[in-house]
């Protein structure tokens, strides 16, 4: 049988009637607390398809929300959220786990509230979030974006979210949202190469891309014909063949700029 961990977010903060306790907490919240903490454990799409079962349970004190999963799991992300804590800063995170650790960062701000990650692989506090700390995800970095992308889509559909994936040479395999209507109207364009107008947000310092959407579709051209470009050739080649002294052609065509 697999062992298994638990980690635990546990909230401390004041009501009017005293110290916060579960009976405090709408279902709303918990129900965002819920999905927060996927979230932060298994913040890329393959990570939540293929994640584990996770169980869960509240308790008192003032309310710790405990998590049990594989023990695995547990050592890992309790490893990351010490180190997060040493830094002090969610630089090291996955961009939906930092986005997490902002969103109770600025709620504590707030509301004065603590949140407390804690684990069963360690005795210590691993982070701590309050008013006095700063894990803020720095949004400068984001900046609004379109650009034309070029490359082979390899992949259209989706059920719940439609989408198209397309493989670049410069920014590798991307995934771009778009509508049925944009994937079904005009010629097949699966495993073919295409430009695609999208529109999303670039990272500033790595020039990483998210949120993408498609604008519209670009039929690619190479920069030139290859044909043509052949029978110019040996055009050209016939020509050059027929002049005789070549360097006085050439200065003559120059304006005898070497004499």
């Amino acid at each position: 049988m697999e062992q298994t961990g638990h980690i635990s977010v546990t909230i401390k903060g004041k009501t009017i009637a005293g110290t916060l306790n579960p009976k405090d907490i709408d279902i709303a919240e918990t129900r965002e607390m819920l999905t927060d903490v996927e979230t932060l454990l298994f913040p890329t799409k393959t990570e939540k398809d293929e994640r584990p079962k996770v169980a869960y349970e509240v308790k008192d004190g003032s309310v710790k929300n405990i998590f049990y999963l594989p023990l695995a799991k547990a050592i890992m992300f309790s490893a990351l959220m010490a180190e997060v804590g040493n830094r002090g800063n969610i630089d090291l995170l996955e961009p939906k786990a930092a986005a997490i650790i902002d969103k109770w960062q600025r709620k504590s701000y707030n509301s004065g509230r603590q949140y407390i990650i804690t684990s069963s692989i360690s005795e210590d506090d691993l982070l701590t979030i309050s008013n006095e700390s700063r894990f803020i995800a720095p949004q400068s970095d984001w900046v609004n974006t379109s650009l034309y992308l070029y490359g082979k889509i390899y992949e259209e559909g989706g059920l719940s979210k439609v989408n198209l994936h397309i493989l670049t040479d410069r920014y590798g395999k991307l995934t771009v949202n778009a509508t049925e209507e944009q994937l079904t109207e005009g010629d097949q364009k699966l495993f073919k190469i295409y430009g695609l107008w999208v529109k999303g947000k670039q990272n500033l310092a790595s020039g990483q891309l998210k949120d993408l959407e498609l604008i519209d579709y670009l039929k690619y051209q190479p920069e030139y014909d290859e044909i043509v470009l052949q029978k110019l050739i040996k055009k050209a080649t016939t020509n050059w063949a027929r002049i005789g002294d070549k360097d006085e052609w050439l200065q003559e065509i120059r304006g005898g700029v070497n004499e």
